[in-house]
């Protein structure tokens, strides 16, 4: 039974700071030079109104551009590009370029797990799909 009346005061002093926060409050500096806030200013004083906060302020258009939700496909597809933009990737890449198309035989695993000798055919491919690479991880 005391918690119930315990929350019940929880909430209804979260209702009573939602109306007070909602009253204008002025402020006003007395003869000695102090500063003072208030609900209703002195009549023989200059009082100037408050602009309160409540806590909530309207979104910039950046931040309601930051918060539509992107697509699946959007997301996916930002979240593949940062992934493949790779700097370890790029200079691989590159590095196994430059030895595709140097003169020498390449030696590289099969699927068996037998070590072959690329043919000219092999390299071609190989080179092609080594630009891709490079093309997609090198800024």
């Amino acid at each position: 039974m005391k918690h119930l009346r315990l929350i019940g005061l929880l909430f209804l002093g979260a209702v009573i700071s939602q109306a007070v926060l909602a009253e204008k409050v002025y402020t006003w500096t007395d003869a000695k030079g102090v500063v003072h806030f208030g609900e209703h200013p002195p009549k023989d004083v200059k009082a100037t109104l408050v602009k309160t906060r409540t806590g909530h302020s309207d979104p910039t258009p950046a931040q309601t551009a930051a918060a539509q939700p992107k697509t699946t496909a959007e997301s996916a597809a930002a979240n593949q590009q940062e992934y493949l933009k790779d700097p370890e990737r790029c200079a691989q890449a590159k590095e196994n370029l430059a030895m595709l198309n140097s003169v020498s035989r390449i030696r590289t695993k099969n699927a068996e797990g037998v070590f072959v000798y690329l043919n000219e055919e092999d390299k071609a491919q190989q080179r092609e799909t080594t630009q891709q690479v490079i093309d997609q991880a090198c800024e």
